[in-house]
């Protein structure tokens, strides 16, 4: 008998490009040897795997795992060396006792190895499934994956799927489990593999999630505007949500089942909310914002940005600079292709030849995913169609596009409210095939346009906002709350006894006037564009909104409004 306690164990993961290996092959491989009763991990390894000639690693599995197709493939090993190496490491854990997360699917390759490096020799490792495992012990939690089991025990695991990482939280996973498994009575190998092997009854998924935090925890915070933030048992901060009630916004995540593919995972791994009161909903998207950028959680990856440059355009909008100067005025950008869709289509209303570069540009495309020639030209024919003016000499090419672009983007943002996506645009979206017709050259031409040039008065708007005085009052609300915004920071927020005084000589040339640009970064942008997203909701639910700039001077309510609608 070999007890659990003292057993070196050998954790095995691969990271693989297909769902077996008749379909994808290994791309790296990662081992180490762990013992229940120590901390640290022997003999790690971990290497990238020379792939087959003429195998391409799919776009998904780069994005899921990090892998750099020029950096990993110059420095991987050949399978068979793999192998190899991985063969000594078994020789030193006496009769391989061996876990791994999801055996049945990582089993399959090495076997396959095996076969080829090995033929007629009997298998050389002797695994558990951890998976499985985790289901006998847990099986009322939502997810059993790696990353939620390893969370909800207290391993900090980042979203990308490396072995090397992979190996590091099943060994804590390993050495949490053989407690467990010790507090049951089960403490030898054998005893274990028993257990596995022990057909029970059929373990069947609850209607309702059960999620290992307390309803009373979130239950209890208070029904007030905030910020929250999902904590694992270890205290790291797994995600960050902004609320205009702490108590209803947290309880939606756990009181049914999410459409998002990552919230059962992430709830898995919840033991604590932290929340923070604040004075309108207003203040917490700002107040989230903040909290993101300086975290950094693992789930909220999608409002993580990590080129902090903004972008500045030349008028004509055909070159970009993140730094802005006499030829580059016309920002801050979130990136340096915002305004190209602009540059394409001024171009081919002024006789231009559509060339690759310009057809990509003008309908908001990859150069991968282009329209041919001949369906862009017709397309185009379909945009002028629909919109004569645009083919007009009354104006240069440059006004006749803005133009258009402008009226495109007020038809599909109704007044107050948010920009809306059509039918056809969010069939575009939902559409894998890379067919292009004439009718869909036009939608995208028309889409591209009106998404550039919001970007591009959202410029102007943002440089006004950098240094001005908000004066708002939430929809439900009686509070008036004074923002003081300054070099694009939040520089306070308080109660408002009055509102200021107007100026009504303001003109409005005043969009014109903006305030220096040299401190732009991508923070400052994001938070300012979500100032901006959160006043449209204010005035578009009936609230009040006042923004005054340059000390004292009011942007007349009319002039605002129209702006709020374009931005």
């Amino acid at each position: 008998m070999r007890a659990l306690a003292e057993l070196d164990v050998l954790i095995v993961d691969c990271q693989t490009t297909g769902a077996s290996p008749a379909f994808g092959a290994v791309l790296e491989l990662a081992w180490g040897v762990a013992r229940a009763n120590r901390e640290s991990i022997a003999e790690l390894e971990s290497h990238f795997i020379a792939l087959p000639p003429g195998h391409v690693v799919p776009e998904q599995v780069i994005r899921l795992t990090g892998y750099d197709p020029d950096r990993d493939a110059a420095r991987a090993i050949a399978d068979e060396e793999a192998w190899q190496r991985l063969r000594r490491a078994v020789a030193h854990a006496e009769g391989a006792p061996t876990a791994i997360h999801y055996a049945r699917f990582e089993l399959a390759f090495l076997r396959e190895w095996a076969a080829r490096f090995e033929p007629g020799a009997e298998f050389p490792l002797d695994a558990v499934c951890m998976h499985a495992l985790a289901r006998r012990l847990y099986p009322d939690l939502p997810r059993q994956s790696l990353r939620a089991l390893a969370g909800f025990l207290g391993h900090g695991l980042d979203l990308t799927r490396s072995s090397l990482g992979h190996v590091e939280a099943t060994a804590f996973v390993w050495r949490k489990l053989c407690a467990e498994l010790a507090g049951r009575g089960i403490e030898t190998w054998e005893a274990l593999q028993e257990l596995l092997a022990t057909r029970g009854p059929p373990l069947k998924k609850p209607k309702k999630p059960k999620y290992p935090i307390l309803p009373a925890r979130y239950k209890s915070l208070p029904n007030e505007p905030g910020v929250y933030r999902f904590l694992r048992s270890n205290g790291d901060v797994l995600y960050v949500g902004k609320a205009t009630s702490l108590s209803k916004r947290t309880a939606s995540h756990f009181s049914a089942r999410s459409g998002k593919q990552l919230a059962p995972e992430m709830l898995t791994q919840v033991s604590d909310i932290q929340a923070e009161v604040v004075a309108s909903a207003l203040e917490a998207a700002l107040l989230e914002h903040e909290t993101i950028t300086r975290l950094r959680p693992p789930y909220n990856v999608q409002l993580v940005t990590a080129d902090r440059r903004v972008w500045y355009s030349a008028r004509d909008f055909e070159s970009a600079s993140a730094i802005p100067d006499e030829a580059h005025e016309i920002g801050p950008l979130p990136s340096e292709y915002s305004l190209r869709a602009l540059a394409a289509q001024i171009a081919l209303a002024g006789g231009a030849e559509p060339n690759a570069r310009l057809r990509a540009g003008a309908v908001g495309v990859s150069d991968l995913w282009l329209p041919d020639e001949a369906v862009f030209r017709a397309g185009w024919l379909e945009l002028t169609r629909r919109h004569p003016e645009l083919a007009a000499n009354t104006a240069s090419p440059r006004k006749r596009v803005l133009a258009l672009a402008k009226r495109l983007l007020l038809e599909r943002t109704p007044r107050g409210g948010e920009n809306d996506t059509t039918a056809a645009d969010a069939k575009d979206e939902r559409e894998k095939s890379t067919a292009w017709d004439p009718e869909r050259v036009a939608r995208h031409l028309e889409r591209a346009a009106a998404q550039a040039y919001q970007v591009y008065r959202r410029a102007r708007w943002l440089r006004l906002l950098q240094n001005s005085d908000i004066v708002y009052r939430e929809p439900t609300s009686t509070r008036l709350r004074l923002l003081v915004v300054r070099n694009g920071r939040l520089s306070e927020a308080l109660d408002a006894t009055a509102t200021r005084t107007p100026n009504p000589a303001v003109e409005r040339g005043a969009l014109h006037a903006t305030a220096s640009s040299d401190d732009f970064d991508r923070e400052i942008y994001d938070r300012l564009r979500i100032l901006s997203t959160e006043l449209k909701r204010i005035q578009r639910d009936g609230g009040t909104v006042a923004v005054y700039w340059g000390g004292s001077r009011l942007l007349p309510a009319a002039l605002q409004a129209g702006i709020l609608r374009l931005v």
